[in-house]
């Protein structure tokens, strides 16, 4: 592999000083920065798509970004003669984000606020989403219930499957209320089914980089035309429950997103919807149906316990954003 990579390098003008191992590719310290390369199997039209969405940010001022950068050929993509593809990026020194604190959290919050404004109508006229959300949840909420069914008609049940079932009336009944609220909601009846907007599509901290100069915001592989506030909806998600829902640091990310995007009424009860759907218990029950039924491990267990002391912690959070939305 690094025969292999050492023809992709020559390639580019750059001279490398010294690498190391990343995740998923490899970190070059070169007389004109850092760069990370990839290799990729394959190059699809989203990555022509990734290079107009960042070129678009760029215009609008968000420079700190993970540009493509073009080798001799001037060719975004170098190919070996056995066929590799590389990709090599400029990239940045700086230290990982920190999640734990308010401070932190308000800043990641507030970049991803002034991205969703830079690339808010970025298409010209507006395109389907796809599969739309109401169409997921009804999606989850049939799997659900299949695996409930299945677990249920299995004479000998696990430690596992025995806390899956008693913990599914409740869930049930939450990703049901969910569904009904998202049928219901003004905003998701306007933009679920198509927009003109583009979100990150896979936006937390293992994305961006602290720099001196601020945050850089990397890897939109995910990058596509959809719902913005999706994309606030993973990032709380996945923060919060390293948070444990501590009411601080969500009150953080919220007031930290709309210093850049003021939030109606209409968009912040989306939020707060798609946030108490509960996700990690398909999620679980999802990979509990794909995997090995003969032995299950007691980590799942812990997992699904830790599922539902998180859903009653998200359950409060929710709460009192409610009444501090009404207070403010």
């Amino acid at each position: 592999m690094e025969d292999r990579q050492e023809l992709a390098l020559e390639q580019y003008d750059f001279q490398v000083k010294n690498r190391r191992r990343a995740r998923g590719a490899v970190l070059l310290d070169t007389n004109e920065g850092l760069r990370l390369m990839r290799e990729y199997t394959s190059i699809t039209s989203h990555f022509a798509f990734e290079n107009e969405v960042k070129e678009h940010l760029r215009l609008q001022g968000m420079k700190q970004l993970d540009w493509a950068v073009k080798n001799k050929a001037g060719e975004w993509v170098t190919v070996c003669e056995t066929g590799e593809q590389y990709v090599v990026y400029e990239w940045y020194a700086g230290e990982d984000c920190d999640y734990k604190s308010s401070q932190g959290l308000m800043e990641i919050a507030a970049n991803l606020g002034r991205l969703h404004q830079c690339l808010k109508n970025y298409a010209q006229v507006p395109v389907s989403v796809g599969e739309t959300l109401l169409q997921q949840y009804d999606r989850h909420n049939r799997e659900m219930k299949r695996v409930y069914t299945y677990m249920k008609g299995k004479k000998r049940k696990s430690d596992f499957e025995r806390f899956a079932m008693g913990c599914y009336a409740k869930f049930a009944a939450q990703a049901a209320g969910a569904r009904e609220k998202l049928r219901q909601s003004e905003y998701y009846q306007t933009h679920g089914s198509e927009t003109r907007d583009v979100c990150h599509g896979g936006y937390n901290y293992h994305n961006l980089i602290q720099t001196k100069e601020g945050l850089a915001t990397t890897n939109f592989e995910h990058a596509a035309k959809g719902i913005q506030l999706m994309d606030l909806v993973y990032f709380m998600r996945k923060t919060m429950e390293k948070n444990l829902w501590n009411w601080e640091k969500g009150k953080a990310i919220w007031e930290g997103y709309i210093e850049n995007v003021a939030l109606e009424g209409g968009e912040k009860e989306f939020v707060s919807t798609t946030l108490s759907y509960p996700i990690k218990y398909w999620k679980l029950l999802n990979q509990y149906m794909n995997g090995k039924k003969t032995w299950i491990s007691d980590k799942s267990l812990e997992k699904m316990k830790d599922v539902q002391e998180q859903e009653e912690r998200k359950a409060q959070f929710l709460k009192r954003l409610a009444a501090f939305e009404k207070n403010n």
